[in-house]
């Protein structure tokens, strides 16, 4: 919706407020604007790398839900997820996700 504000506004002061010249030369201009700003878009989101999979978790906050003695339960992004922790951990405390193991996440304390 946002889109189609910048055209439209250049299409009104066209007709209803410009003169006959500087009218086309509005519309033109936002028609080349329009085209580049997508061609940058384009292009700079081809330049970032996806990241999926178990390389994603790894290093993201969780919450542990449960005491985790080695195993409990964790959340991480509004999901719950089975932890171990071999240093244990109490339910409220925030951990960092080490590593994953099948549906297992692998969690330890934050380095400070």
């Amino acid at each position: 919706m946002v889109v189609l504000v910048l055209p439209l506004l250049a299409i009104v002061l066209s007709f209803f407020v410009l003169p006959s010249p500087w009218g086309v030369v509005l519309v033109a201009c936002v028609i080349v604007w329009e085209v580049a700003e997508k061609t940058f878009w384009l292009r700079y989101t081809r330049r970032l790398p996806v990241v999926v999979g178990r390389e994603a978790l790894i290093g993201m906050p969780v919450t542990a839900v449960s005491p985790i003695q080695p195993e409990g339960r964790v959340r991480l992004q509004g999901e719950s997820w089975k932890a171990y922790c071999f240093a244990g951990a109490r339910p409220g405390e925030t951990l960092v996700v080490e590593g994953v193991e099948a549906l297992t996440l692998i969690v330890g304390k934050p380095a400070r």
